[in-house]
Protein backbone atom coordinates (compact mmCIF):
# COMPACT_ATOMS: atom_id res chain seq x y z
CA UNK A 1 0.00 0.00 0.00
CA UNK A 2 2.90 2.59 1.10
CA UNK A 3 4.31 1.77 -2.65
CA UNK A 4 0.66 2.69 -4.42
CA UNK A 5 0.83 5.89 -2.16
CA UNK A 6 4.39 6.95 -3.68
CA UNK A 7 3.53 5.64 -7.01
CA UNK A 8 0.76 7.95 -7.33
CA UNK A 9 2.41 10.54 -5.20
CA UNK A 10 5.12 10.87 -7.73
CA UNK A 11 2.52 10.51 -10.99
CA UNK A 12 1.18 13.43 -9.69
CA UNK A 13 4.20 15.34 -9.58
CA UNK A 14 5.14 14.10 -13.13
CA UNK A 15 1.70 15.40 -14.65
CA UNK A 16 2.20 18.35 -12.88
CA UNK A 17 5.75 18.94 -14.18
CA UNK A 18 4.46 18.11 -17.71
CA UNK A 19 1.32 20.27 -17.18
CA UNK A 20 4.04 23.03 -16.50
CA UNK A 21 6.19 22.54 -19.56
CA UNK A 22 3.12 22.61 -22.18
CA UNK A 23 1.37 25.89 -20.12
CA UNK A 24 4.75 27.77 -20.86
CA UNK A 25 5.98 26.21 -23.97
CA UNK A 26 2.16 25.09 -25.65
CA UNK A 27 2.32 28.49 -28.06
CA UNK A 28 5.78 28.07 -29.47
CA UNK A 29 4.84 25.72 -32.26
CA UNK A 30 4.46 28.35 -34.71
CA UNK A 31 7.98 29.69 -33.67
CA UNK A 32 10.01 29.55 -37.12
CA UNK A 33 13.11 28.54 -37.70
CA UNK A 34 16.11 30.75 -36.45
CA UNK A 35 19.68 30.66 -36.95
CA UNK A 36 21.90 27.01 -37.27
CA UNK A 37 18.13 25.42 -37.95
CA UNK A 38 18.46 26.51 -41.51
CA UNK A 39 22.20 25.12 -42.48
CA UNK A 40 21.17 22.23 -39.57
CA UNK A 41 17.69 21.48 -40.89
CA UNK A 42 15.94 23.27 -44.05
CA UNK A 43 19.30 23.73 -45.74
CA UNK A 44 20.62 20.15 -44.84
CA UNK A 45 19.82 17.50 -47.61
CA UNK A 46 20.56 14.91 -45.49
CA UNK A 47 17.56 16.22 -43.65
CA UNK A 48 15.17 16.19 -46.35
CA UNK A 49 16.50 13.86 -49.60
CA UNK A 50 17.42 10.21 -47.08
CA UNK A 51 21.36 8.68 -47.82
CA UNK A 52 21.19 6.59 -45.23
CA UNK A 53 22.94 6.95 -41.94
CA UNK A 54 25.88 6.28 -43.32
CA UNK A 55 26.29 9.87 -44.50
CA UNK A 56 24.87 10.81 -41.61
CA UNK A 57 27.61 9.26 -39.69
CA UNK A 58 29.89 11.13 -41.70
CA UNK A 59 28.42 14.55 -41.36
CA UNK A 60 28.19 14.43 -37.96
CA UNK A 61 29.26 11.00 -36.05
CA UNK A 62 29.18 12.89 -32.00
CA UNK A 63 25.56 14.35 -33.05
CA UNK A 64 24.35 11.54 -35.12
CA UNK A 65 21.50 10.75 -32.66
CA UNK A 66 20.18 14.33 -32.63
CA UNK A 67 20.21 14.48 -36.24
CA UNK A 68 18.73 11.43 -36.78
CA UNK A 69 15.54 12.70 -34.95
CA UNK A 70 15.91 15.84 -36.86
CA UNK A 71 15.56 13.26 -40.16
CA UNK A 72 12.71 11.16 -38.90
CA UNK A 73 10.84 14.65 -37.83
CA UNK A 74 11.10 15.74 -41.25
CA UNK A 75 10.09 12.18 -42.36
CA UNK A 76 6.78 12.85 -41.05
CA UNK A 77 5.45 16.10 -41.44
CA UNK A 78 8.66 17.94 -43.44
CA UNK A 79 9.46 21.20 -42.71
CA UNK A 80 6.16 22.24 -40.72
CA UNK A 81 7.95 23.35 -37.39
CA UNK A 82 5.39 22.62 -34.99
CA UNK A 83 6.38 19.07 -35.10
CA UNK A 84 9.85 19.91 -34.11
CA UNK A 85 8.51 21.76 -31.40
CA UNK A 86 5.99 19.31 -30.28
CA UNK A 87 9.55 17.04 -30.23
CA UNK A 88 11.38 19.41 -28.06
CA UNK A 89 8.62 20.39 -25.65
CA UNK A 90 8.26 16.39 -24.77
CA UNK A 91 11.89 16.20 -24.65
CA UNK A 92 11.85 19.12 -22.28
CA UNK A 93 9.32 17.34 -20.28
CA UNK A 94 11.28 14.15 -20.20
CA UNK A 95 14.51 15.70 -18.81
CA UNK A 96 12.23 17.37 -15.81
CA UNK A 97 11.32 13.68 -15.20
CA UNK A 98 14.78 11.76 -15.39
CA UNK A 99 15.87 15.43 -12.87
CA UNK A 100 13.15 14.28 -10.49
CA UNK A 101 14.24 10.81 -10.52
CA UNK A 102 17.70 11.10 -9.90
CA UNK A 103 16.85 13.50 -7.26
CA UNK A 104 14.38 11.15 -5.56
CA UNK A 105 17.33 8.68 -5.83
CA UNK A 106 19.58 10.58 -4.43
CA UNK A 107 17.28 10.91 -1.45
CA UNK A 108 17.40 7.31 -0.64
CA UNK A 109 21.63 7.03 -0.50
CA UNK A 110 23.09 5.64 2.28
CA UNK A 111 24.81 9.60 2.80
CA UNK A 112 21.18 11.28 2.56
CA UNK A 113 18.80 9.25 4.01
CA UNK A 114 19.48 10.30 7.81
CA UNK A 115 19.28 14.22 6.84
CA UNK A 116 16.13 13.21 5.04
CA UNK A 117 14.64 11.76 8.11
CA UNK A 118 16.26 14.76 10.13
CA UNK A 119 14.98 17.41 7.60
CA UNK A 120 11.57 16.22 6.33
CA UNK A 121 11.01 19.42 4.20
CA UNK A 122 13.91 17.61 2.18
CA UNK A 123 11.26 15.52 0.48
CA UNK A 124 9.84 18.06 -1.85
CA UNK A 125 13.38 18.80 -3.15
CA UNK A 126 12.95 16.72 -6.20
CA UNK A 127 9.55 18.61 -7.07
CA UNK A 128 11.02 21.93 -6.59
CA UNK A 129 14.53 21.39 -8.45
CA UNK A 130 12.22 20.20 -11.16
CA UNK A 131 9.79 22.98 -11.25
CA UNK A 132 12.48 25.34 -10.77
CA UNK A 133 14.25 23.95 -13.74
CA UNK A 134 11.64 23.12 -16.45
CA UNK A 135 10.50 26.81 -15.70
CA UNK A 136 13.46 28.61 -15.77
CA UNK A 137 13.46 31.34 -18.69
CA UNK A 138 16.79 30.97 -19.30
CA UNK A 139 16.40 27.33 -20.81
CA UNK A 140 14.23 28.25 -23.51
CA UNK A 141 17.03 28.33 -26.18
CA UNK A 142 17.30 24.82 -25.12
CA UNK A 143 13.54 24.27 -26.30
CA UNK A 144 12.24 26.98 -28.61
CA UNK A 145 15.27 26.93 -30.45
CA UNK A 146 14.57 23.81 -32.79
CA UNK A 147 18.69 23.16 -33.40
CA UNK A 148 19.28 23.20 -29.63
CA UNK A 149 16.93 20.55 -29.27
CA UNK A 150 21.13 18.22 -29.15
CA UNK A 151 21.23 20.12 -25.66
CA UNK A 152 18.36 18.75 -24.15
CA UNK A 153 18.34 15.12 -25.94
CA UNK A 154 22.25 15.36 -24.37
CA UNK A 155 20.69 16.11 -20.72
CA UNK A 156 18.15 13.80 -21.34
CA UNK A 157 20.32 10.69 -21.80
CA UNK A 158 23.20 12.11 -19.34
CA UNK A 159 20.98 12.60 -16.23
CA UNK A 160 18.78 9.61 -17.27
CA UNK A 161 22.36 7.93 -17.06
CA UNK A 162 23.01 9.35 -13.62
CA UNK A 163 19.48 8.31 -12.48
CA UNK A 164 20.32 4.70 -13.80
CA UNK A 165 23.24 4.20 -12.23
CA UNK A 166 22.15 5.40 -8.49
CA UNK A 167 19.36 3.22 -8.84
CA UNK A 168 21.64 0.23 -9.90
CA UNK A 169 24.17 0.99 -6.41
CA UNK A 170 20.69 0.79 -4.31
CA UNK A 171 19.31 -2.42 -5.99
CA UNK A 172 20.10 -5.64 -5.42
CA UNK A 173 20.26 -8.88 -7.22
CA UNK A 174 19.40 -9.16 -11.12
CA UNK A 175 17.85 -5.44 -11.11
CA UNK A 176 21.07 -3.54 -10.13
CA UNK A 177 22.32 -5.25 -13.26
CA UNK A 178 19.47 -4.63 -15.25
CA UNK A 179 19.85 -0.51 -14.12
CA UNK A 180 23.62 -1.27 -14.76
CA UNK A 181 22.96 -2.15 -18.22
CA UNK A 182 20.17 0.90 -18.63
CA UNK A 183 22.96 3.58 -17.25
CA UNK A 184 25.75 2.16 -20.26
CA UNK A 185 22.95 2.28 -23.18
CA UNK A 186 21.81 5.84 -21.90
CA UNK A 187 25.56 7.33 -21.45
CA UNK A 188 26.45 6.08 -25.08
CA UNK A 189 23.42 7.68 -26.65
CA UNK A 190 24.31 10.47 -24.95
CA UNK A 191 27.96 10.29 -26.18
CA UNK A 192 26.81 10.18 -29.74
CA UNK A 193 24.18 13.05 -29.27
CA UNK A 194 26.99 15.94 -27.94
CA UNK A 195 30.19 16.17 -26.93
CA UNK A 196 29.62 18.04 -23.68
CA UNK A 197 28.80 14.46 -22.42
CA UNK A 198 31.98 12.73 -22.45
CA UNK A 199 32.08 13.69 -18.65
CA UNK A 200 29.72 11.42 -17.81
CA UNK A 201 31.96 8.65 -16.39
CA UNK A 202 33.38 11.43 -13.73
CA UNK A 203 30.05 12.33 -12.85
CA UNK A 204 29.21 8.88 -12.14
CA UNK A 205 32.21 8.92 -9.91
CA UNK A 206 31.00 12.21 -7.99
CA UNK A 207 27.80 10.28 -7.43
CA UNK A 208 30.04 7.31 -5.84
CA UNK A 209 32.16 9.49 -4.10
CA UNK A 210 29.31 11.57 -2.27
CA UNK A 211 26.50 9.53 -2.03
CA UNK A 212 27.85 5.98 -1.21
CA UNK A 213 31.27 4.69 -0.79
CA UNK A 214 33.30 4.40 2.75
CA UNK A 215 35.96 2.32 1.05
CA UNK A 216 38.90 4.50 0.39
CA UNK A 217 40.60 1.72 -1.57
CA UNK A 218 37.02 0.57 -3.58
CA UNK A 219 36.79 4.38 -4.66
CA UNK A 220 40.69 4.23 -5.80
CA UNK A 221 39.93 1.43 -7.85
CA UNK A 222 36.91 3.02 -9.18
CA UNK A 223 38.65 6.28 -10.40
CA UNK A 224 41.12 4.38 -12.34
CA UNK A 225 38.78 2.27 -13.90
CA UNK A 226 37.00 5.43 -15.31
CA UNK A 227 39.72 7.21 -16.37
CA UNK A 228 40.87 4.32 -18.54
CA UNK A 229 37.27 3.64 -19.70
CA UNK A 230 37.82 7.11 -20.83
CA UNK A 231 41.11 6.77 -22.54
CA UNK A 232 39.07 3.64 -24.16
CA UNK A 233 36.62 6.04 -25.07
CA UNK A 234 38.88 8.35 -26.84
CA UNK A 235 40.30 5.45 -28.47
CA UNK A 236 36.84 4.59 -30.06
CA UNK A 237 36.10 7.63 -30.72
CA UNK A 238 39.46 8.85 -32.60
CA UNK A 239 38.81 5.60 -34.41
CA UNK A 240 35.35 7.02 -35.35
CA UNK A 241 36.67 10.65 -36.38
CA UNK A 242 39.09 9.04 -38.49
CA UNK A 243 41.80 10.06 -36.25
CA UNK A 244 45.31 8.57 -34.64
CA UNK A 245 44.54 8.71 -30.93
CA UNK A 246 47.84 8.34 -30.06
CA UNK A 247 48.77 11.31 -32.12
CA UNK A 248 49.23 15.05 -30.24
CA UNK A 249 47.79 16.25 -33.36
CA UNK A 250 44.60 14.56 -33.37
CA UNK A 251 43.71 15.28 -30.18
CA UNK A 252 44.66 18.89 -30.60
CA UNK A 253 41.94 18.75 -34.08
CA UNK A 254 39.93 16.72 -31.89
CA UNK A 255 39.80 19.84 -29.18
CA UNK A 256 39.11 22.72 -30.52
CA UNK A 257 36.19 24.03 -33.00
CA UNK A 258 38.30 26.78 -34.34
CA UNK A 259 42.07 28.23 -34.40
CA UNK A 260 40.88 31.82 -34.11
CA UNK A 261 41.10 31.64 -30.00
CA UNK A 262 43.67 30.47 -28.21
CA UNK A 263 42.77 27.60 -25.40
CA UNK A 264 44.46 30.43 -22.74
CA UNK A 265 42.17 33.21 -24.40
CA UNK A 266 38.90 31.17 -24.21
CA UNK A 267 39.79 29.92 -20.89
CA UNK A 268 40.30 33.62 -19.66
CA UNK A 269 36.73 34.45 -21.44
CA UNK A 270 34.89 31.46 -20.16
CA UNK A 271 36.19 32.59 -15.98
CA UNK A 272 33.90 35.53 -16.44
CA UNK A 273 31.46 33.89 -18.83
CA UNK A 274 30.37 31.40 -15.88
CA UNK A 275 29.43 33.86 -13.73
CA UNK A 276 27.22 35.61 -16.29
CA UNK A 277 25.42 31.91 -16.61
CA UNK A 278 25.44 32.29 -12.66
CA UNK A 279 24.03 35.92 -13.12
CA UNK A 280 21.06 34.82 -15.73
CA UNK A 281 19.96 31.71 -13.32
CA UNK A 282 19.50 33.68 -10.55
CA UNK A 283 18.30 37.06 -11.95
CA UNK A 284 17.11 36.41 -15.58
CA UNK A 285 17.14 39.91 -16.95
CA UNK A 286 18.59 40.48 -20.51
CA UNK A 287 18.63 37.15 -22.19
CA UNK A 288 19.75 37.19 -25.82
CA UNK A 289 19.67 34.79 -28.74
CA UNK A 290 22.64 36.05 -30.02
CA UNK A 291 25.38 37.59 -27.30
CA UNK A 292 28.28 40.29 -28.50
CA UNK A 293 30.95 39.21 -26.26
CA UNK A 294 34.57 39.99 -27.41
CA UNK A 295 37.10 37.37 -25.58
CA UNK A 296 39.68 38.27 -23.20
CA UNK A 297 43.09 38.03 -23.69
CA UNK A 298 45.05 35.96 -21.25
CA UNK A 299 44.70 36.19 -16.74
CA UNK A 300 47.14 39.14 -17.03
CA UNK A 301 43.20 40.94 -16.35
CA UNK A 302 41.90 41.89 -13.03
CA UNK A 303 38.14 40.28 -13.79
CA UNK A 304 39.49 37.39 -14.61
CA UNK A 305 41.84 36.78 -11.73
CA UNK A 306 38.99 37.85 -10.06
CA UNK A 307 36.34 35.62 -11.43
CA UNK A 308 38.91 32.72 -11.12
CA UNK A 309 39.66 33.10 -7.62
CA UNK A 310 35.55 33.05 -6.74
CA UNK A 311 35.42 30.20 -8.73
CA UNK A 312 38.02 27.97 -6.61
CA UNK A 313 36.47 29.67 -3.58
CA UNK A 314 32.96 27.77 -4.64
CA UNK A 315 34.77 24.87 -5.56
CA UNK A 316 36.98 24.64 -2.02
CA UNK A 317 33.30 24.74 -0.38
CA UNK A 318 32.37 21.98 -2.15
CA UNK A 319 35.30 20.42 -0.88
CA UNK A 320 34.64 21.35 2.53
CA UNK A 321 31.02 20.19 2.82
CA UNK A 322 31.55 16.98 1.16
CA UNK A 323 31.00 14.98 3.75
CA UNK A 324 28.59 16.41 5.83
CA UNK A 325 26.67 18.10 3.43
CA UNK A 326 26.84 15.77 -0.05
CA UNK A 327 24.05 17.04 -1.65
CA UNK A 328 25.30 20.63 -1.38
CA UNK A 329 28.93 19.69 -3.13
CA UNK A 330 27.24 17.55 -5.83
CA UNK A 331 25.22 20.53 -6.80
CA UNK A 332 28.43 22.93 -6.69
CA UNK A 333 31.03 20.42 -8.37
CA UNK A 334 28.56 18.59 -11.15
CA UNK A 335 27.74 22.53 -12.11
CA UNK A 336 31.61 23.04 -12.80
CA UNK A 337 31.96 19.39 -14.35
CA UNK A 338 29.09 19.92 -16.88
CA UNK A 339 30.43 23.33 -17.97
CA UNK A 340 34.07 21.48 -18.41
CA UNK A 341 33.52 21.11 -21.91
CA UNK A 342 32.35 23.96 -23.60
CA UNK A 343 33.62 26.46 -20.83
CA UNK A 344 37.11 25.41 -19.97
CA UNK A 345 40.38 24.91 -22.97
CA UNK A 346 38.37 23.69 -25.83
CA UNK A 347 37.79 26.79 -28.30
CA UNK A 348 34.49 27.47 -29.57
CA UNK A 349 33.90 30.35 -32.37
CA UNK A 350 31.05 31.95 -30.16
CA UNK A 351 32.06 32.09 -26.46
CA UNK A 352 28.85 32.19 -24.80
CA UNK A 353 24.89 30.66 -25.72
CA UNK A 354 22.67 30.49 -23.10
CA UNK A 355 21.64 26.21 -24.42
CA UNK A 356 25.14 25.41 -23.20
CA UNK A 357 23.98 26.17 -19.29
CA UNK A 358 20.97 23.98 -20.13
CA UNK A 359 22.49 20.75 -18.30
CA UNK A 360 24.69 22.41 -15.73
CA UNK A 361 21.76 24.07 -14.34
CA UNK A 362 21.39 20.73 -13.18
CA UNK A 363 23.80 21.61 -10.46
CA UNK A 364 22.05 25.31 -9.82
CA UNK A 365 18.18 24.29 -9.44
CA UNK A 366 19.65 21.16 -6.58
CA UNK A 367 21.60 24.03 -4.92
CA UNK A 368 18.36 26.58 -5.07
CA UNK A 369 16.33 24.00 -3.52
CA UNK A 370 18.46 22.68 -1.00
CA UNK A 371 18.82 26.03 0.06
CA UNK A 372 15.62 26.81 0.55
CA UNK A 373 14.09 23.33 2.70
CA UNK A 374 17.13 22.83 4.49
CA UNK A 375 18.63 26.40 5.35
CA UNK A 376 15.69 28.52 5.11
CA UNK A 377 13.46 27.15 7.65
CA UNK A 378 15.85 28.24 10.30
CA UNK A 379 14.93 31.50 9.81
CA UNK A 380 10.96 31.11 7.76
CA UNK A 381 7.73 29.35 8.49
CA UNK A 382 7.27 26.68 5.93
CA UNK A 383 4.03 28.39 5.12
CA UNK A 384 6.43 31.45 4.33
CA UNK A 385 8.33 28.79 2.28
CA UNK A 386 5.31 27.78 0.60
CA UNK A 387 4.78 31.41 -0.33
CA UNK A 388 8.08 32.28 -1.29
CA UNK A 389 8.29 29.04 -3.81
CA UNK A 390 5.09 30.20 -5.33
CA UNK A 391 6.15 33.45 -6.16
CA UNK A 392 9.49 32.18 -7.69
CA UNK A 393 7.55 29.43 -9.68
CA UNK A 394 5.15 32.27 -10.81
CA UNK A 395 7.58 35.03 -11.65
CA UNK A 396 9.48 32.35 -13.49
CA UNK A 397 6.46 30.99 -15.41
CA UNK A 398 5.80 34.43 -16.31
CA UNK A 399 9.40 35.61 -17.73
CA UNK A 400 9.50 32.07 -19.31
CA UNK A 401 5.75 32.80 -21.00
CA UNK A 402 6.62 36.54 -22.52
CA UNK A 403 10.14 35.42 -23.54
CA UNK A 404 8.51 32.28 -25.43
CA UNK A 405 6.15 35.31 -27.26
CA UNK A 406 8.50 37.06 -28.43
CA UNK A 407 10.71 33.90 -30.13
CA UNK A 408 7.13 34.02 -32.16
CA UNK A 409 8.30 37.34 -33.65
CA UNK A 410 11.75 37.31 -35.38
CA UNK A 411 11.78 41.05 -35.99
CA UNK A 412 10.56 41.97 -32.31
CA UNK A 413 13.06 39.08 -31.04
CA UNK A 414 16.10 40.40 -33.45
CA UNK A 415 15.21 43.80 -32.04
CA UNK A 416 15.47 43.16 -28.60
CA UNK A 417 18.93 41.72 -29.25
CA UNK A 418 20.44 44.71 -31.25
CA UNK A 419 19.14 46.98 -28.35
CA UNK A 420 20.58 44.84 -26.20
CA UNK A 421 24.25 43.74 -28.13
CA UNK A 422 24.27 47.26 -30.55
CA UNK A 423 27.64 45.80 -31.17
CA UNK A 424 26.63 42.45 -32.61
CA UNK A 425 26.77 42.54 -36.88
CA UNK A 426 25.21 39.02 -36.76
CA UNK A 427 22.42 40.48 -34.77
CA UNK A 428 21.70 43.34 -37.38
CA UNK A 429 22.76 41.10 -40.48
CA UNK A 430 19.51 38.47 -39.07
CA UNK A 431 17.35 41.77 -38.31
CA UNK A 432 17.90 42.84 -42.17
CA UNK A 433 16.51 39.30 -43.46
CA UNK A 434 13.86 39.44 -41.52
CA UNK A 435 12.63 43.20 -42.26
CA UNK A 436 13.70 42.15 -46.25
CA UNK A 437 10.93 39.27 -45.61
CA UNK A 438 8.26 41.07 -44.50
CA UNK A 439 8.82 43.75 -47.54
CA UNK A 440 10.40 46.75 -45.30
CA UNK A 441 13.38 47.12 -47.28
CA UNK A 442 14.53 50.14 -46.29
CA UNK A 443 14.57 49.18 -42.51
CA UNK A 444 16.24 45.83 -43.99
CA UNK A 445 18.99 48.27 -45.88
CA UNK A 446 19.90 50.08 -43.00
CA UNK A 447 19.92 46.95 -40.57
CA UNK A 448 22.39 45.17 -43.15
CA UNK A 449 24.75 48.03 -43.90
CA UNK A 450 24.88 48.79 -40.01
CA UNK A 451 26.36 44.93 -39.63
CA UNK A 452 28.75 45.52 -43.25
CA UNK A 453 30.07 49.00 -41.10
CA UNK A 454 30.23 47.00 -37.58
CA UNK A 455 32.53 44.14 -38.88
CA UNK A 456 34.84 46.70 -41.21
CA UNK A 457 35.29 48.15 -37.39
CA UNK A 458 35.87 45.23 -36.40
CA UNK A 459 39.56 44.44 -38.51
CA UNK A 460 37.51 41.68 -40.86
CA UNK A 461 38.97 42.01 -43.94
CA UNK A 462 35.86 40.53 -45.71
CA UNK A 463 32.20 41.04 -45.67
CA UNK A 464 29.53 38.27 -44.46
CA UNK A 465 28.66 36.71 -47.88
CA UNK A 466 24.47 36.43 -46.68
CA UNK A 467 24.51 40.30 -45.82
CA UNK A 468 25.29 41.12 -49.58
CA UNK A 469 23.11 38.08 -50.74
CA UNK A 470 20.64 39.95 -48.64
CA UNK A 471 21.46 43.42 -49.33
CA UNK A 472 20.93 42.54 -53.24
CA UNK A 473 17.35 41.25 -51.85
CA UNK A 474 16.42 44.80 -50.68
CA UNK A 475 17.91 46.52 -53.77
CA UNK A 476 15.43 44.47 -55.69
CA UNK A 477 12.48 45.20 -53.52
CA UNK A 478 13.11 48.44 -54.26
CA UNK A 479 13.72 48.29 -57.95
CA UNK A 480 17.50 49.35 -58.23
CA UNK A 481 18.20 46.42 -60.70
CA UNK A 482 21.56 47.82 -62.36
CA UNK A 483 22.54 48.28 -58.89
CA UNK A 484 21.63 45.01 -57.81
CA UNK A 485 23.09 43.13 -60.39
CA UNK A 486 26.40 45.16 -60.39
CA UNK A 487 26.80 44.11 -56.88
CA UNK A 488 26.14 40.58 -57.81
CA UNK A 489 28.96 40.43 -60.51
CA UNK A 490 31.66 42.18 -58.67
CA UNK A 491 31.15 39.59 -55.67
CA UNK A 492 30.88 36.39 -57.51
CA UNK A 493 34.26 37.25 -59.12
CA UNK A 494 35.62 35.63 -56.05
CA UNK A 495 35.38 31.86 -54.85
CA UNK A 496 32.76 31.04 -52.26
CA UNK A 497 31.12 27.96 -51.59
CA UNK A 498 28.72 26.48 -54.06
CA UNK A 499 25.00 26.95 -51.92
CA UNK A 500 26.39 30.79 -51.16
CA UNK A 501 27.08 30.59 -55.34
CA UNK A 502 23.27 29.60 -55.84
CA UNK A 503 22.14 31.93 -54.15
CA UNK A 504 23.61 34.56 -55.64
CA UNK A 505 22.83 33.19 -59.11
CA UNK A 506 18.88 32.75 -57.96
CA UNK A 507 18.97 36.25 -56.94
CA UNK A 508 20.63 37.05 -60.26
CA UNK A 509 17.88 35.68 -62.19
CA UNK A 510 15.41 36.41 -60.05
CA UNK A 511 16.26 40.36 -61.20
CA UNK A 512 16.36 39.49 -64.84
CA UNK A 513 13.14 38.07 -64.41
CA UNK A 514 11.43 41.20 -63.37
CA UNK A 515 13.24 42.90 -66.04
CA UNK A 516 11.79 40.57 -68.36
CA UNK A 517 15.41 40.07 -70.04
CA UNK A 518 13.86 35.92 -69.57
CA UNK A 519 16.72 34.39 -71.42
CA UNK A 520 18.88 35.72 -68.82
CA UNK A 521 16.99 34.77 -65.90
CA UNK A 522 16.61 31.04 -66.90
CA UNK A 523 20.51 30.81 -67.81
CA UNK A 524 21.30 32.55 -64.28
CA UNK A 525 18.40 29.97 -62.45
CA UNK A 526 19.17 26.27 -64.23
CA UNK A 527 23.47 27.66 -63.56
CA UNK A 528 22.07 27.82 -59.64
CA UNK A 529 20.76 24.43 -59.54
CA UNK A 530 24.16 23.01 -61.66
CA UNK A 531 26.15 24.52 -58.65
CA UNK A 532 23.91 23.48 -55.99
CA UNK A 533 21.51 20.52 -57.07
CA UNK A 534 19.88 20.42 -53.63
CA UNK A 535 18.41 24.12 -54.38
CA UNK A 536 14.83 23.63 -53.63
CA UNK A 537 14.38 27.73 -53.73
CA UNK A 538 16.73 27.69 -57.60
CA UNK A 539 13.36 24.72 -58.75
CA UNK A 540 10.60 26.88 -57.84
CA UNK A 541 11.84 30.00 -58.93
CA UNK A 542 12.48 27.96 -62.23
CA UNK A 543 9.20 26.76 -62.29
CA UNK A 544 7.85 30.06 -61.89
CA UNK A 545 9.75 31.48 -64.78
CA UNK A 546 8.81 29.00 -67.33
CA UNK A 547 5.09 28.60 -66.55
CA UNK A 548 5.51 32.87 -67.21
CA UNK A 549 6.92 31.60 -70.83
CA UNK A 550 4.36 28.82 -71.04
CA UNK A 551 6.61 25.50 -70.56
CA UNK A 552 3.50 24.24 -68.17
CA UNK A 553 4.39 20.62 -68.22
CA UNK A 554 8.25 21.32 -66.76
CA UNK A 555 7.53 24.09 -65.01
CA UNK A 556 4.65 21.67 -62.90
CA UNK A 557 6.91 18.65 -62.69
CA UNK A 558 10.09 21.64 -61.04
CA UNK A 559 7.13 22.88 -58.56
CA UNK A 560 6.12 19.12 -57.55
CA UNK A 561 9.51 18.45 -56.93
CA UNK A 562 9.41 21.06 -54.21
CA UNK A 563 6.18 20.41 -53.10
CA UNK A 564 8.04 16.87 -52.36
CA UNK A 565 10.85 18.37 -50.69
CA UNK A 566 8.52 20.56 -48.69
CA UNK A 567 4.98 20.00 -49.44
CA UNK A 568 3.55 23.03 -46.47
CA UNK A 569 5.30 25.69 -48.70
CA UNK A 570 2.29 27.88 -49.10
CA UNK A 571 3.45 30.15 -52.07
CA UNK A 572 4.43 26.76 -54.02
CA UNK A 573 0.90 25.72 -53.56
CA UNK A 574 -0.59 28.77 -54.63
CA UNK A 575 1.91 28.82 -57.57
CA UNK A 576 1.34 25.59 -58.80
CA UNK A 577 -2.93 25.69 -58.35
CA UNK A 578 -2.12 28.98 -60.46
CA UNK A 579 0.02 27.91 -63.28
CA UNK A 580 -2.92 24.37 -63.21
CA UNK A 581 -5.79 27.04 -63.78
CA UNK A 582 -3.91 28.80 -66.38
CA UNK A 583 -2.94 26.22 -68.69
CA UNK A 584 -6.90 25.09 -68.45
CA UNK A 585 -7.94 28.50 -69.21
CA UNK A 586 -5.32 27.85 -72.48
CA UNK A 587 -6.56 24.56 -73.51
CA UNK A 588 -10.19 25.84 -73.32
CA UNK A 589 -9.27 28.52 -75.43
CA UNK A 590 -7.66 26.45 -78.25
Amino acid sequence: MRFLNVFNFRVWHGLLICAAVWGLYGHTLDVPFYMDDFSSIQENPLIYNWQGVDALWQYAPARIVGYLSFALNYALHQFNTAGFHVVNIWLHCLVGMALYALLAGLLRTPHVRKAVETHPLLLWLPLVATLLFVLHPLHIQAVTYIVQRLAALAALFYIAAMAAFVQARLAQGRTRWLWAVACVLLGGLGLLTKQNTVTLPLALLLLEALFFSENRQRLLLLTGGVFLGLFGLWVLLAYGFQYHPFSLDAMQAATRETTTISREDYLATQMTVIWTYIRLFFLPIGLHIDYDLVPLTGFANVTVLKALLAHLGIVGLALWSARRHPLLAFALLFYYLAHSVESSVIPIRDVIFEHRTYLPDLGLVLLSAWFVLLIVPLWLHCYAILALLLLTFSVQSYATWQRNQLWRDPIALWRDNVQQAPNNPRGWSILGKHYLQAQRPLEGIDALQRSMRLQKASGKNSINTIDVINLIVGLKLLKRYEEALELTHNVMEHPMQPMLKAKFLINQGNIYFEMQRLPEAEAALRKAIEVDPNSIIGRANLASLLGNTGRFDEAEALYLEVLRIDPDSQVTQTNLATLRKFREQQQGVQ
